[in-house]
């Protein structure tokens, strides 16, 4: 059985908190994968998935972003890619001081919103070795249109609004990330997929918060991986969708397209939520295996 390791970083003035799963009977030092949950995910509900990259002879990292779950930082519920990215680079540079982890072979496999950091920090960063992104929205321009004009435009609102209150010193306020839309309330994700994913996966998880701050919204809108698809030279698996409109699979697609090789596209059908629904264990059976050769030496 792979053996898990309680363990913390200091980044900043936070402290990052979470687990590295370690293969058993496998001498280091060890190739390393890093996964990165989707937008609300806690490192917890990714524990089943580190024991499969721990099987493939990897070891594995979960961490809980900053602002969330175990980890520190104010205030509470705050995703901000652009911050998770630089948090994530800081995290690389404490593996690297390990003995049992070969810091030539460390890669990174990202769900959702943690593929697009994963994405990101692959262009930005050359220390890692491979890069999986699972179903990622590559746009925060195109997130907008998740929600319908009148919402989005309710949501914008409260942007400005937020921002005059926190310099008041007002707490940040926030918003349900799933659930059924109501007259004033609304939510980030209402689709019947998610919802049944959310609840089958996360929802009774200790570090589970069914909310995000209005901020985060601002920073989910200028987050744009796309932009940086020239620039990862990594070999790079793509695993989509076909019908995504959560994560738009034709922008994930010309993203793919203008990646340089080595690269890899698998797609299932169906939607965002609904592979994971359906395919979870083997999307992650086959990435652990992909990650696995890739980082062989």
């Amino acid at each position: 059985m792979p053996t898990v390791e309680d363990i913390q970083f200091p980044v900043d003035d936070v402290t990052l908190r979470g687990w590295l799963t370690l293969p058993d009977h496998i001498a280091g030092p060890l190739p390393v994968v890093i996964l990165q949950s989707g937008l609300g995910g806690p490192a917890e509900s990714m524990k089943t998935q580190a024991q499969g990259f721990a099987r493939a002879g990897l070891a594995c990292l979960i961490y809980d972003h900053r602002y969330t779950g175990y980890s520190g930082g104010e205030p509470r519920q705050l995703f901000d890619p652009w911050q998770q990215c630089r948090d994530l680079r800081h995290v690389i540079t404490h593996l690297t001081l390990r003995d049992d982890i070969d810091t030539e072979r460390i890669g990174l496999w990202g769900i959702s919103i943690g593929g697009a950091n994963s994405l990101f920090t692959a262009a930005t960063d050359t220390r890692v070795k491979a890069v999986t992104a699972v179903i990622p929205p590559v746009s925060g321009w195109s997130a907008r249109r998740l929600q319908p004009a009148d919402t989005l435009a309710e949501l914008e609102a409260l942007i400005p609004a937020d921002r005059q209150a926190q310099a008041l010193g007002k707490p940040a306020r926030t918003i349900r990330l799933h659930g059924e839309p109501a007259p004033g309330d609304p939510v980030m994700f209402s689709d019947e997929e998610g919802l049944e994913f959310v609840e089958n996966m996360i929802r009774d998880l200790p570090s589970f918060e069914n909310a995000i701050t209005i901020s985060t919204l601002d920073h989910l809108f200028e987050m744009e991986a796309r932009a940086y698809a020239e620039r990862i030279t990594q070999p790079t698996l793509f695993i989509l969708a076909d019908q995504d409109t959560v994560a738009p699979v034709e922008e994930a697609r010309e993203m793919f397209h203008r990646i340089p090789e080595p690269k890899e596209l698998i797609e299932y059908p169906g939607q965002h939520y609904e592979i994971l629904s359906n395919h979870f264990p083997e999307i992650i059976e086959r990435s652990a295996q992909w990650m696995a050769h890739t980082l062989a030496k």
